[in-house]
């Protein structure tokens, strides 16, 4: 190889090299960017599953169970929240749900950062509007939180109310107010 052909392949080698290490830091991880956009992704897609198992009808209990805390449970203060216990609450409440097989849709966006309130912890916040075919969209706020390595629902608030009729982002004020 020529000097003539070394310059432009060592200029190469050293973007590549560049380029590759963009993605993450010196350890291998994921760096801060990628890992909020992975955080986002995650968040958006177990508050979607969620709220498509519980506006669905009939609700799906053991998937809407599975997806939330162990705190945030409807059994936690009678047995720590386990999961059979909670898929026998939801079942419970939703005995007389009567099927509806209209179109469901379920949007999530307003991803941010949450800080802790009360009884919750800091984690992420999130809307999710919510409409069935020929009725009006409905929203809630929602706060996940990491339990067990996945990112699950700490906290749902309604956000219809006549306070948020015309705020596109209640999020974090629900989310700070509420239980």
């Amino acid at each position: 190889m020529t000097v003539r052909h070394a310059l432009p392949a060592a200029a190469a080698a050293a973007v590549l090299l560049t380029l590759s290490a963009c993605g993450s830091s010196e350890d291998g991880k994921p760096s801060g960017q990628d890992t909020a956009q992975q955080d986002t992704k995650e968040v958006t897609t177990t508050a979607q599953a969620y709220m498509t198992a519980w506006m669905s009808r009939p609700s799906q209990p053991e998937k809407m169970c599975d997806l939330e805390t162990q705190a945030a449970r409807p059994n936690y203060s009678k047995d720590g929240g386990s999961l059979t216990g909670c898929v026998t609450t939801y079942s419970g409440y939703f005995a007389d749900q009567k099927p509806d097989n209209s179109t469901l849709t379920v949007k999530v966006d307003h991803v941010q950062d949450v800080a802790a309130s009360g009884t919750q912890p800091a984690g992420k916040g999130a809307l999710a509007t919510c409409k069935r075919a020929g009725g009006e969209p409905f929203r809630y706020a929602l706060r996940l939180v990491q339990e067990a390595g996945a990112w699950r629902i700490a906290q749902s608030e309604e956000a219809d109310g006549e306070q948020y009729a015309h705020t596109a982002d209640p999020v974090v004020d629900l989310l700070a107010s509420g239980s």
